[in-house]
């Protein structure tokens, strides 16, 4: 089981490092054809270096965090702290969160410098950073706060119905996660605010155009709101969140200096058709197929002993199984999510078409281009790298996309 595991963390990391190594090698292609007035020749050379900088540096970020996890395995971490901490408890939900938590925390403050130097160095070296050090530690604390209460409430509470019913849990927390993801979504809006300052948007043409957007489409807003998301970035963006009576409209301060008023509208309605077409509750069926095999595979290695004594434990250990599931079942999520990206992909198409319908071609191709020359977006990423990591089109497969919807018409 020790070699089983230690190699599926080595292949499936392998194939990580591999996908980088196909967008490094996209680093010198041209623009295609229909995306080449997205950039000028000097600001595409500025674009390449800084996709290029980020790709290293992730490079470097995955080389430590590939040695830390190996380490942590290698050596028995997990069994350690689990060791540790039964000097002072052998309360079962305290000994289980340390033996789950202690390893993440440690990876998770690394990562904060790691944080600090593509905040502080690599975004500001290309003028997108506008964070404040206060904002970044509050943004780490707050980050910091919502993983552990999170984690450590599912944790106990699995823990606790596995002692109440057995491997019935495995049925019941399907249910469980899924009421969590659904609830997640329902709240949304509330959790932005955790996070970003939400002002109602005055009266004017921008207000009156939305509203006017909304009614036509059949969507009802409970707020349309300017985030001050210039806090931290220069980069656009813009969001509709929440179910029934929380639908919410969130615009990016940072549009307004950007975009016409036509262009913030045309990418408010290529949000509004994902909520129109119903592409949450379409990805569903795929979200249900993940969950169960993730809960099959719990049932079979979670309590399994010998996943617990490969690392040092005598007996099966909860928390500890769970992350072995984890490592087990990466390579299934990374085939599954073929079909899960696929499917968003061809909801962006759609809600690209929307977005048309409602603006019109020249101005949804206009304000897509504007987003992704804003945001310096890979105008030129791998096929296979978009095949299995690629929640959206490319911009020349969208923009290529408008054009025949246009001469279909």
């Amino acid at each position: 089981m020790r070699i089983l595991v230690l190699t599926v963390f080595f292949v499936t990391t392998a194939f990580d490092f591999f996908l980088k190594f196909l967008t490094y090698s996209k680093r010198n292609d041209p623009l295609p054809e229909n995306v080449r007035d997205v950039f000028d020749e000097e600001t595409y050379k500025k674009n390449q270096a800084y996709s290029m900088e980020k790709l290293r540096f992730s490079i470097i970020i995955g080389i430590v965090g590939t040695i830390l996890s190996s380490l942590f395995l290698i050596l028995n971490f997990h069994h350690a702290v689990y060791e540790f901490i039964l000097q002072y408890t052998v309360n079962v939900y305290l000994t289980s969160l340390s033996v789950f938590l202690v390893p993440i925390l440690i990876a998770y403050v690394i990562s904060v410098f790691a944080g600090i130097y593509q905040t502080f160095i690599i975004e500001a070296r290309y003028g997108f950073n506008k964070t404040t050090p206060m904002t970044f530690l509050l943004d780490f604390a707050k980050n910091l706060s919502i993983a552990v209460v999170v984690s450590s409430g599912l944790l106990s509470l699995f823990v606790y119905m596995h002692r109440q019913m057995g491997d019935w849990v495995f049925l019941a927390f399907f249910f469980v996660l899924l009421a969590t993801i659904l609830f997640t979504a329902f709240i949304s809006p509330l959790l932005i605010r955790i996070y970003n300052k939400l002002t109602p948007l005055g009266d004017g043409e921008l207000k009156s155009k939305i509203e006017v957007l909304a009614k036509d489409a059949g969507y009802k807003l409970i707020g349309i709101y300017m985030v001050d998301a210039s806090r931290r970035s220069t980069k656009l963006n813009a969001f509709t969140s929440g179910f029934g009576k929380t639908r919410t409209i969130g615009l990016y301060d940072t549009l307004e200096s950007r975009m016409t008023t036509d262009e913030i509208v045309s990418v408010l309605a290529h949000e509004i058709g994902h909520a129109k077409k119903h592409h949450i509750l379409k990805r569903f069926p795929l979200t249900f197929l993940v969950l169960s095999i993730v809960l099959i595979a719990s049932y079979f290695i979670i309590t399994l002993p010998e996943a617990s004594q490969a690392f040092g434990f005598t007996e099966a250990n909860i928390a500890f199984g769970i992350y072995v599931m984890s490592i087990l079942v990466s390579p299934l999520l990374t085939v599954l999510y073929i079909p899960i990206n696929a499917q968003s992909r061809k909801h962006e198409y759609e809600a690209d078409y929307y977005e048309m319908d409602h603006s019109g071609k020249d101005i949804a191709i206009s304000a897509i281009k504007k987003l992704y020359r804003e945001s310096f977006g890979n105008l030129t990423p791998h096929p296979f790298v978009v095949l299995m990591e690629h929640s959206h089109p490319t911009l020349t497969q969208r923009v290529a996309a408008f054009e025949r919807r246009d001469n279909e018409a």
